[in-house]
């Protein structure tokens, strides 16, 4: 006897662009449970396996958001643009018997509402096999996405970002600072603006808040990749990390609107 939990999302982009056809399987080391992703167009079809699935619709709730944001993550990571994923149905079904198939049907790819061809999908499931094995990288590259879904409150999802890294590899920002090849003075000033009389971190006395700012938005969360790739690389030695083009590419993709004409 099998159950399946079965969670849809509707993906969406400001930009325009589709979410690229994929086909991830992924299993629970821990449970055994398995999960299969079928993304494309502006739908995701999330759905878990397993003879001991928990059949209350909160817990498969909660999982199929945890699971979809590996996929927004790893679309923004890999650089295909910001998706915004909202649930528009569950199902559970239990006590199957035999082998499990199912067909899905995705929203057609209009082409003029495409990500552009150029974008290849390969480092997305690169980046969502390592999001699904590092739970530092997954909860970094969350903050990314964050902060560029919150451009008014950007600071402080890349601040914690950056904590997840530091608290997660065991080194100090001085350390991070050097494998990031970022300035200390910087990433000093960066604290000390999340942290100080802003209305960041904090709240004030005087009810005063730190208004957006671009380089907050763009260039501090370039530098928040920069730091997830610094990070994959003492994980996984063997990895190449994106170069800071490409960072900066993926990001000059992610952004709502169009920053450079």
């Amino acid at each position: 006897m099998t159950d399946l939990a079965i969670s849809v999302f509707r993906l969406s982009n400001r930009r325009g662009y589709s979410v690229p056809t994929m086909n991830i399987d992924y299993t629970e080391l821990e449970t055994g449970l398995e999960w299969r992703l079928t993304c494309g167009g502006s739908r995701a079809y999330v759905v878990r396996i397993g003879a001991t699935l928990d059949r209350d619709f909160d817990v498969q709730a909660a999982d199929s958001h945890f699971m979809i944001h590996r996929i927004t993550s790893s679309l923004l990571l890999g650089g295909v643009g910001l998706f915004q994923a909202e649930a528009t149905g569950r199902l559970i079904l239990k006590d199957i018997e035999g082998r499990i198939t199912w067909t899905s049907q995705l929203d057609a790819l209009d082409p003029l509402e495409c990500a552009p061809v150029e974008r290849q999908i390969e480092p997305v499931f690169d980046w969502c096999r390592a999001l699904c094995k590092h739970n530092l990288l997954r909860r970094a590259a969350d903050d990314a996405h964050l902060a560029l879904t919150h451009p008014h409150e950007a600071l402080v999802f890349v601040y914690r970002g950056l904590e997840w890294l530091k608290l997660g590899l065991g080194v100090d920002w001085k350390q991070l600072a050097q494998e990031m090849k970022v300035p200390l003075e910087e990433l000093r000033e960066l604290r000390k603006t999340a942290n100080y009389e802003t209305g960041v971190r904090h709240a004030t006395r005087t009810g005063a808040k730190m208004r957006a700012r671009g380089e907050n938005y763009s260039s501090w969360v370039c530098v928040l990749l920069e730091a997830i790739n610094v990070a994959r690389v003492r994980l996984e030695p063997d990895f190449s990390p994106m170069s800071s083009n490409a960072v900066a590419e993926a990001i000059k993709t992610a952004v709502p609107t169009v920053p450079y004409e």
